[in-house]
């Protein structure tokens, strides 16, 4: 009775963080590209459109340097993994989004752990460019967005 219960359990979370991970990009775009674009977006896992600030993008591309831009996705995508400690997240993506994150934030460009401060101070400097995602377990079902 107890297994069956933690099974439902487990299956309830799965389908509600799958939900809550409809905002989460199907796609993301280099920022060379986006910065080309006269209306920069992104389409989401359920099809909606969300368009990024110009401005902001132009901000960020100033962290890196012109031969990064092609390796440089958007939005950067930070997830909650269901077993990490409180307020610890981690930046999804390639070795260059990662050291970019970290340099705007002037922390060690290899952490791709991050803690709730630093979310919150990179959406108010950028709050178009970032999305949150959460993970339960090993589900693996969001993509790496390497």
């Amino acid at each position: 009775m107890e297994e069956n219960e933690e099974r439902l359990t487990k299956l309830f979370w799965e389908i509600e963080i799958k939900k809550i991970n409809e905002s989460l990009p199907k796609f993301r775009k280099p920022i060379s590209l986006l910065l080309n674009e006269e209306d920069p977006h992104y389409i989401t896992i359920n099809n909606e459109k969300i368009s990024f600030d110009k401005k902001e993008i132009e901000e960020f591309s100033s962290f890196a340097s012109k031969d990064e831009l092609n390796s440089i996705s958007l939005p950067i995508v930070i997830i909650k993994e269901w077993e990490s400690k409180k307020g610890v997240y981690k930046i999804l993506g390639n070795e260059l989004e990662i050291k970019l994150v970290n340099r705007i934030l002037e922390r060690p460009e290899d952490a791709n752990y991050i803690y709730l401060p630093e979310i919150l101070e990179l959406l108010k400097k950028f709050p178009s460019l970032f999305v949150l995602g959460y993970k339960f377990s090993s589900d693996h079902s969001q993509g790496d967005y390497n």
